[in-house]
């Protein structure tokens, strides 16, 4: 079988043209119902511990509050399993398809990418403090010290889990499921790199057009990072570094749920967010080749066929690959 790119890791040799259409039903059904059942479990612990005076309206679970941001983090985290479901069940491959080329996630990549995402969110970041302010918002007032506590929590337990499965559902399985329609590799790639990226956009509804087109452009970095680095490691780095530091930046000074449901973004942030996003893009561009980074799947895809171990389909390879070309990072 031909090399095969993280895009096309869903085209196996039983493809059929209904395996995405009924894969992307299963994990929007598991998806809505593990978001219910969320929901279910916030305002039931709201109404026990008292944490609003009506624990059961709509305003309990706000985003600026920690149960609220707690559970809008949860709803979001449910896309792994949602579509870990539908790798396994509909497409009878091991979830690891999800992560990397290598049919697992790639710790030694994730945690360099992690690192350089840092630094390059956080410059940016500090850079849009010399950019004019916009003078049309509304003064917030910081939260008490206990909320704050909280909210941080929250945010740095749960943000990376809720950044990483936006990258799994969209930039995952999204992405594959839509590209294994197409048998040009150059073509699947770049049809669901731009699915992909308009239907994340649409995802955080309402919104200008500087907005959304800065969540246009992640959602299209993003893709291709995907593609040059063989997995979903680097644009998980990105996803979490952004959101960290934005959301602990919001949480103190009590603009959370602004920034949560913000429906606008003035030109000049959206200038300058793109400009992180293709830095880091460049630079982990030149390091992926320095690292060795493997892009392709060579052996052909792993099956799940009933009791049976994960294998090739058909005869395996005769002698065993040369070592180091598994692991390139030398972490598993």
């Amino acid at each position: 079988m031909a090399e095969e790119r993280y895009p096309q890791l869903l085209r196996a040799p039983d493809f059929r043209w209904w395996r995405p259409l009924l894969g992307l039903l299963l994990a929007g059904i598991t998806l809505a119902s593990a978001a219910v059942a969320v929901i279910l479990g916030a305002l039931l612990v709201g109404a026990l511990t008292g944490a609003s005076p009506d624990a059961f309206s709509e305003e309990s679970l706000d985003p600026d509050t920690p149960l609220g941001l707690l559970a809008n983090n949860l709803i979001l985290a449910m896309l792994v399993p949602a579509a870990v479901l539908a790798v396994v069940v509909v497409h009878h491959q091991r979830p690891g398809v999800l992560a990397s080329v290598l049919g697992r996630p790639r710790w030694g990549l994730l945690w360099r990418s992690a690192v350089l995402a840092g630094g390059v969110v956080v410059v940016f970041f500090a850079v849009g403090f010399l950019l004019p302010a916009d003078g049309n918002a509304a003064d917030q007032a910081a939260p008490s010290s206990t909320t704050l506590a909280a909210l941080v929590a929250v945010i740095l337990l749960t943000t990376p889990l809720q950044a990483a499965a936006e990258e799994v559902g969209f930039r995952g399985y999204l992405s594959q499921a839509v590209a294994a329609w197409f048998s040009r590799p150059v073509a699947g790639t770049l049809v669901a790199g731009a699915v992909s990226a308009v239907l994340f956009a649409l995802a955080h509804g309402l919104q200008d057009a500087w907005l959304f087109g800065d969540r246009l452009a992640f959602g299209v970095v993003a893709s291709w990072l995907a593609w040059r680095t063989g997995g979903l490691e680097a644009p998980v780095a990105l996803h979490v570094a952004n959101n960290l530091v934005s959301l602990v930046y919001n949480a103190a000074t009590g603009s959370l749920e602004s920034a949560l449901t913000a429906s606008t973004l003035p030109w000049q942030f959206a200038v300058l967010d793109v400009a992180m996003m293709i830095s880091f893009a460049a630079v982990l561009h030149l390091l992926a080749g320095r690292w060795q980074v493997a892009v392709r799947r060579e052996a052909g895809p792993a099956i799940l066929s009933g009791s049976e171990a994960v294998g090739y389909p058909g005869p395996g390879p005769s002698t065993p690959r040369p070592a180091g070309n598994e692991h390139p990072w030398g972490m598993g």
